[in-house]
């Protein structure tokens, strides 16, 4: 997947690498998607927002386990009753509860978490379990952490078809290279922008490249602090080793992975591994 979890600008900021002018930028943004994927790996999660239908073993019961998820299609939840690879019933929202019941992964707050678990609603539905056996649940829905947007106060400054990659807007302020940015239904990751034009991959995380009108509005997604900070460490860090060969000080653990003070940030982030 091609996300970053800090911007090429942050990176180049005189806070970080005070690096001026855009020879580098290919690089640095590769070098930050690279870190973003250790980061995945590290946490057992990921921290953008993926669309997409997963299926599902189930032993049965009113419990499921699943990946982190933030919501569910309409019709999403559907299973194969009778084992023919085919998912012929589609359950109502009413048959089922998405746990931790709190956990508001679309709230945009701190607090916000995914859910992990569907639950038979028997109370309420007309289901009573889970149909055992292999495949037998497919949830389509958007994946991943939680989702946190931000308007930006750019908007597209001209009609766009679904194979543009170039994106004019009407200011660029806001948005930057790594970001990925909401337009409609549609993600867009940005590789590079000069002046008021944006070029981006179209489509991304599961989406559909798509028409979209003049001025219509843009949203940035954004990442929990502190892997946003993980992220810049680890890749400044990288930046910089090209200069020597060395370092000094607790910076990288034995053998490979990231430094030791970037897996302590994320360590709060960490999902445990479980056989899904």
């Amino acid at each position: 997947m091609t996300n970053a979890y800090v911007t090429v600008d942050t990176i180049k900021s005189a806070s970080a690498l005070d690096i001026t002018g855009t020879g580098d930028d290919t690089r640095l943004r590769l070098i930050i998607e690279a870190v973003s994927r250790q980061i995945d790996a590290n946490c057992n999660r990921a921290f953008y927002q993926l669309s997409a239908s997963r299926m599902f073993d189930s032993q049965g019961g009113d419990s499921l386990l699943v990946p982190d998820l933030v919501s569910i299609d309409s019709n999403g939840v559907k299973t194969d009753d009778n084992k023919d690879r085919t998912f012929e019933t589609t359950w109502a929202v009413s048959d089922y509860l998405t746990e931790p019941v709190n956990a508001d992964p679309t709230g945009g707050h701190d607090a916000a978490r995914p859910y992990t678990r569907l639950v038979v609603d028997t109370d309420s539905g007309s289901k009573t379990d889970w149909p055992q056996g292999r495949q037998t649940v497919q949830i389509a829905g958007a994946w991943g952490y939680w989702r946190r947007l931000r308007t930006a106060t750019e908007v597209t400054s001209e009609e766009l078809d679904a194979s543009e990659t170039d994106v004019d807007v009407d200011s660029q302020t806001d948005i930057e290279a790594g970001h990925t940015i909401l337009v409609d239904s549609e993600q867009m990751y940005v590789e590079s922008y000069s002046t008021n034009t944006l070029t981006v991959v179209r489509g991304v995380n599961g989406t559909t490249a798509t028409t979209h009108n003049t001025s219509a509005s843009i949203s940035i997604f954004l990442y929990p602090a502190p892997v946003a900070e993980a992220a810049l460490i680890q890749s400044a860090r990288l930046w910089k080793r090209k200069d020597t060969a060395f370092e000094s000080g607790p910076t990288r653990p034995s053998g490979f992975g990231l430094d030791l003070d970037v897996q302590a940030l994320l360590s709060a982030h960490k999902r445990l591994g479980a056989a899904i």
